[in-house]
């Protein structure tokens, strides 16, 4: 008799363990179709500088910062080297920064790097001489570097 009373008082424990389960269950289900309801009534924010509110930042809306973003390109783009610099000796075309004076063939990669922030600053730091073959090389990989320097 102790034993059919102990088979019936485990069954009915199990019975109230899953009526507690599915329970428990329903009402999960329950919070999360509120909570799929409430997704539909979601706002959308632009970012802080997106003036026109398409949900980015375009060039000359507030939130653009020329010298990190894009082509880093501040300003008009650099007028182009109009002066034939590949003769021997420095170059002396009007409006040439110093450092590609003597640049000869790679004059034009020259100004595409000085006209860049720290532009300058990267080209007095080359270890090779200008107008010589690895400098060119050095100045192609300058020129197609658009990563922003800090």
């Amino acid at each position: 008799m102790r034993r059919i009373l102990d088979r019936a008082l485990n069954l009915a424990a199990g019975l109230l363990l899953l009526a507690l389960a599915l329970l428990a269950a329903y009402a999960m289900g329950a919070a999360l179709d509120g909570a799929a309801a409430d997704a539909g009534r979601t706002a959308t924010v632009a970012p802080h500088g997106d003036d026109n509110g398409d949900g980015r930042i375009d060039e000359d809306e507030s939130g653009w910062d020329c010298a990190t973003m894009g082509n880093r390109q501040c300003g008009p783009a650099p007028a182009p080297v109009s002066a034939d610099c590949t003769g021997p000796g420095p170059c002396t075309a009007e409006g040439l920064p110093a450092e590609c004076r003597n640049a000869r063939a790679a004059t034009v990669l020259c100004v595409t790097v000085a006209s860049r922030p720290g532009g300058p600053t990267l080209l007095r730091a080359l270890p090779h001489r200008p107008g010589t073959p690895e400098y060119a090389a050095a100045l192609r990989v300058l020129a197609a570097d658009t990563r922003p320097r800090y």
